[in-house]
């Protein structure tokens, strides 16, 4: 069919009903005139991204002996930690971006005393940089003595940490946080991530606080633990296997304790969320 007003020699589609006029002439434009713009248009594409994509790869190793802190901030990327025998830090970082960002933020590692930090986006401050992409995406596998205090910041970064010894202080923001077999005092804040923490060793006086706007919290202890257990939320739900005696029971606070008498004051446990389900387990 010829559409009146359509250019000459340019076929339209009758079936087209609903189209444009746009459309239709589209619909009707022999395909080989297509293609040719399509490759283009795709060919430009994949080798603009192979121009501009990079990697980079950064190995480390500190020494720290037994009971070093290991301090790490990173924006982007998933970080595993891992607890061994060994007496240094191993660090191994895969930096992604591209060449010109990879230039601009740096991987910071440097000890102090004994404390390793790690900086996964250390850059110079400048009006330069305003507005413009300033974060390296970087996966961190990096093993510690087993006897290390971890304090981590974490932004859409998830977390695995594996046997690890110490007092602990975690914060994410919409990211995912394992921590198993992770002992010792545990303090981890997370907005909308979900976390996950398995006790093996319960020590006295030990404490595990955690606090989430919305993530799923996840705490499993050894039979051993014993002591106070607080639960506050706004309108997120307590499911507990653990044996545990309610002292109070509120609409947004439960109180009880693990054990009895003297023993049962012996440790703490706080979970806090907003709309964050809770499970205690063995």
């Amino acid at each position: 069919m010829i559409r009146r007003g359509a250019p000459r020699g340019t076929v339209v589609d009758a079936d087209c009903v609903n189209c444009s006029a746009r459309d239709r002439v589209k619909a009707g434009m022999p395909r080989h005139f297509l293609r040719p713009a399509v490759f283009t248009v795709l060919t430009f594409a994949s080798m603009s991204a192979l121009a501009t994509a990079d990697t980079e790869h950064v190995s480390r190793m500190v020494s720290v002996g037994p009971g070093g802190t290991l301090r790490l901030n990173n924006f982007s990327g998933k970080v595993t930690i891992t607890g061994s025998d060994r007496s240094d830090i191993s660090i191994d970082a895969v930096r992604h971006g591209t060449r010109d960002l990879l230039n601009r933020v740096k991987l910071d590692i440097r000890s102090e005393a004994s404390t390793v930090h790690i900086d996964a986006n250390k850059r110079d401050r400048s009006w330069f940089d305003w507005g413009r992409n300033n974060v390296v995406e970087t996966d961190f596998e990096i093993r510690v003595p087993r006897r290390t205090n971890l304090a981590l910041t974490l932004f859409s970064a998830s977390l695995d940490v594996q046997g690890v010894d110490g007092s602990h202080t975690i914060q994410t923001f919409s990211s995912q946080a394992r921590l198993d077999d992770v002992n010792g005092s545990i303090r981890a804040k997370s907005f909308s991530g979900a976390i996950q923490i398995r006790a093996t060793a319960w020590r006295d006086n030990q404490t595990i606080d955690v606090e989430t706007f919305s993530g799923r919290v996840e705490l499993r202890v050894p039979d051993s633990a014993r002591g106070r257990v607080l639960f506050e939320s706004f309108s997120g739900n307590l499911n507990t296997a653990l044996p545990l005696t309610v002292e109070t029971s509120r609409r947004r606070r439960i109180s009880g304790r693990l054990g009895s008498g003297a023993e049962a004051d012996g440790g703490h446990i706080s979970v806090r969320t907003f709309s964050g389900s809770v499970r205690l387990d063995r």
